[in-house]
């Protein structure tokens, strides 16, 4: 499964470097190229839907089936690009769909991964994976985005089409551990009844609500940031396209050791405090990007959000597939992340508004303040709800 996400992980690396290149190359309005962003992330209000269908097939079967499905797509679009009949519209339908292709699949592998790791691993097998994302997909992928892309346009998701037809064969191979529960399979699967199901569990535990409302406020954040990268590099550092990639790369070394010490910092002061201290990190190191104009101290202020953002993912992830059962793990992963990410399309949407009206940094200024307010506001009440919950332990 690792593998799996490291050679999925190359290929997007790839692929999200080529992509606001060619919308950059088709505009440089700051909102409109945040309407790519917009259409990779719209599909996450489809998340609850994707849960229940984590819920009622094999899991194994559905990752592989998305992967097929999203290379597809991706060597549809390298077609296009290298025909020249590319526009902003394509650039979006293909966002689009595997922006859902990539909904269905993480609720998918988030469920899956307990019938591959025992419960007390969870923790540091997210961390590994969350690596094995920076490292293939950031560290190595983006640099050589920037690169093929220099060399042919279509050639990035070329790719990425061929990382997911690898991928999908990797994860063809891996067997459940023994006495893992079986998805549920009713003859016909009554969505509404598994949609509403999993509304209801994460309702009725305040912890797993309250983190996805702070997951959903921390991802607007972001989500306004995510979609102004490749103008912030290129037009307020004035750092050249081809260092786009490289510059992301360097920020990603912060998330690697994230991942590597999450669950050692989770033993050592506790699963939320660790937590909690990571997201003010992210809002410091958010806020600080956008007051600087300077690369280097920039790249390390990217470094310092990864770290944080690694470390808050991976246990509070952990978290919840230690607290959920595991036949219900799908349903309870979609209404997590609709509520937790499908704040994303609206920061995106709200972050190109922001830097079309004012500068390109404004942003990353606002976001970072609303980070570290959120951190302020949540830490209490957090460790209050989690010093009473029975699985909020390292």
């Amino acid at each position: 499964m690792w593998t799996a996400s490291a050679v999925s992980s190359l290929g997007d690396g790839v692929r999200l470097t080529a992509l606001p290149l060619v919308a950059v190359q088709l505009t440089d309005d700051p909102l409109l190229i945040s309407l790519v962003t917009v259409a990779n992330w719209l599909p996450l209000l489809l998340s609850p839907l994707a849960g229940a269908w984590a819920d009622v097939v094999d899991r194994r079967s559905l990752l592989v089936g998305i992967d097929v499905a999203r290379a597809v797509v991706v060597l549809l679009l390298a077609l296009s690009v290298a025909t020249g009949t590319a526009n902003l519209v394509i650039v979006c339908v293909a966002a689009a769909a595997l922006g859902l292709g990539e909904t269905v699949y993480v609720v998918a592998a988030q469920s899956f991964l307990p019938a591959v790791v025992d419960t007390s691993r969870l923790a540091a097998a997210n961390g590994r994976l969350h690596i094995a994302q920076l490292v293939f997909r950031d560290s190595a992928g983006q640099p050589l985005g920037s690169v093929v892309f220099v060399a042919a346009a279509s050639l990035p998701f070329l790719i990425d089409g061929v990382s997911f037809l690898l991928g999908a064969a990797l994860l063809a191979t891996i067997a459940p551990r023994a006495g893992t529960p079986a998805a549920v399979r009713p003859a016909a699967p009554r969505w509404r009844t598994l949609v509403a199901d999993g509304a209801r569990l994460v309702r009725s535990d305040r912890l797993l609500m309250s983190l996805a409302g702070m997951l959903g406020t921390l991802n607007f954040f972001m989500g306004a940031i995510g979609a102004l990268e490749v103008l912030y590099v290129v037009r307020w550092l004035g750092l050249p396209e081809g260092a786009f990639g490289v510059f992301l790369a360097v920020g990603a070394l912060g998330g690697v050791a994230g991942g590597l010490l999450n669950a050692r910092l989770s033993r050592a002061y506790g699963l939320f405090p660790t937590a909690l201290a990571a997201m003010a990190l992210v809002g410091a190191a958010t806020l600080l990007i956008g007051v600087v104009r300077q690369p280097l101290v920039a790249a390390v202020c990217f470094a310092a959000l990864s770290l944080g953002a690694a470390v808050y993912q991976s246990l509070t992830v952990s978290f919840r597939q230690a607290a959920t059962a595991p036949e219900k793990l799908g349903r309870v992963n979609g209404f997590y992340r609709l509520v937790g990410t499908g704040t994303i399309p609206l920061g995106a949407l709200t972050g190109g508004a922001l830097a079309k009206l004012m500068q390109v940094n404004v942003p990353f200024v606002v976001a970072g303040a609303g980070i570290l307010l959120l951190a302020a506001a949540t830490a209490r009440p957090v460790l209050r709800m989690a010093a009473r919950h029975p699985d909020a332990v390292p």
